[in-house]
This record gives C-alpha cells, structure tokens and sequence, in this order.
C-alpha cells in the first residue's frame, strides 16, 4: 500500500506557522505573517496552478483540481498540492479550508471580499498590492492600509473585509478560505 502523499518540509513547515497565527489570532484581529523558513515562497512558487489568463480559480472542495498542462489528472500529481496544503491546514485546525489563486494584472483592483462567515488567509506569491482591512462589524479602529510583498501572508478574520489596491505589477496570491468544519 503507498504511503499518503505529505507536504515537503517548507511546506509544513509553513502550514504549522499557518495553524499557530490562526489560533492565535482568530478572536483578536488580523495578522500580517512572513514564512521563517527562506525555503517556503519557493516552495509555493513551485505549486502547480491554474493558468494566467484566469482571473480567479477555485478548487472545487469534493473533486480534484483541473490539470494546468491539459493532461488527464494523475492521482497525487503536483496539481493536488493546493488541495493538500488546505486539507492539512484544515487538520490542525479542525476547520475546512478550500484553496484559490488570484491573478491581478498591472492597474487592477480586486473586489472587497467580507469576511463575516469564513476567514481568509491570503498569501501573495508573485507581485505586489496595497490592502485595505476593515471591520465590518461596527467596532471602533475601522481601517488599515498595508502593503504585501511575495512571500507575505495575510490573515483576515470573520468580521473583517479587504480590499487589494494599487497593483502596479502582475501580482499572484493564494487564498485559503477558513469556514467551520463539514
């Protein structure tokens, strides 16, 4: 019987930091997260993704993802990297996490998305942009504007929404969704 398929150490390595900004930080706010192993943006950059012209693509969560390169998908095949990083995620963290991948081009801006029955964690792999969190429930501290970079992850709460801005790069982010468990 094969082995199950596991994530390369940078990988883990990244979902624990992953699992532990999370749980700590979910009732008390967002978080801005760099990887510390030097090897985890490389290792992201090296997943297989959907190709460019997409704007957004989602995983669908009872099916494997598409392949990239037009052949039929092979079980385990770097393709279902996304989906295992997210289900391991969603291991440690006894939720459901569904992975997605963004693509912005230059002068783009991306839609708020509202946080009020998921979280987001958002990852930019490539490229940068400008993100403006806000609270959606009313609560004082309305705003905040910070500038992500490759390699910088972003955790957005429930009642939280952001938007990205000033893309002036093609710019590549990965977003795992965080809702309760099934």
């Amino acid at each position: 019987m094969p082995e199950p398929r596991r994530l390369v150490r940078p990988l883990e390595s990244f979902v624990q930091e992953l699992a532990l900004c999370v749980a700590t930080n979910g009732d008390r706010g967002p978080a801005l997260l760099w990887p510390e192993d030097s090897e985890t943006l490389p290792e992201l950059l090296r997943i297989a993704r959907p190709a460019y012209q997409q704007e957004r693509w989602r995983y669908a969560s009872d099916a494997a993802p598409p392949r990239t390169d037009g052949c039929p998908g092979k079980p385990g095949g770097p393709e279902a990297e996304p989906l295992l990083l997210a289900s391991t995620l969603g291991a440690l963290l006894e939720l459901r996490v569904r992975p997605s991948f963004r693509f912005m081009r230059s002068m783009s801006v991306g839609e708020q998305q509202a946080s009020s029955t998921v979280e987001h964690i958002v990852t930019v792999l490539e490229g940068a942009c400008r993100c403006r969190l806000t609270r959606t429930d009313g609560a004082p501290g309305n705003t905040v504007d910070l500038r992500l970079r490759a390699g910088g992850t972003l955790f957005v709460p429930r009642d939280h929404a952001y938007a990205l801005l000033d893309v002036h790069t093609p710019t590549v982010l990965m977003e795992l969704l965080l809702s309760d468990p099934y």
